[in-house]
């Protein structure tokens, strides 16, 4: 072997190298631009997911206050109910004492 042989080995030694360093590069940008691509995704899918929020907790609290409405009118009907009755019931007790009064 000579010195030639040497430098000819080292140097097909680096075009290897080179063209494993490139295909190594090339693979690592295409998973860096997937996971950009993907992250981009996550990114907007997170932003979708915090307005559809944001429009529920709305929507929510819309709802607790017409629930609320609801309620407070159930205890006033509760009350006129309760009222009513009692009025159905003293009519009645007053037509039977005036009848037997007679």
């Amino acid at each position: 072997m000579s010195r030639f042989d040497d430098e000819y080995e080292s140097d097909r030694d680096d075009s290897d190298s080179s063209e494993k360093t490139d295909s190594v590069i090339r693979e690592l940008r295409t998973e860096i631009i997937r996971l950009e691509a993907q992250l981009d995704q996550l990114t907007a899918s997170v932003r979708e997911q915090s307005e559809e929020s944001a429009i529920i907790v709305a929507r929510l609290a819309e709802l607790e206050r017409a629930v609320d409405r609801l309620r407070a009118r159930q205890r006033r009907d509760s009350k006129l109910l309760v009222i009513a009755w009692m009025m159905v019931v003293a009519s009645l007790l007053m037509s039977l004492f005036t009848y037997f009064a007679s």
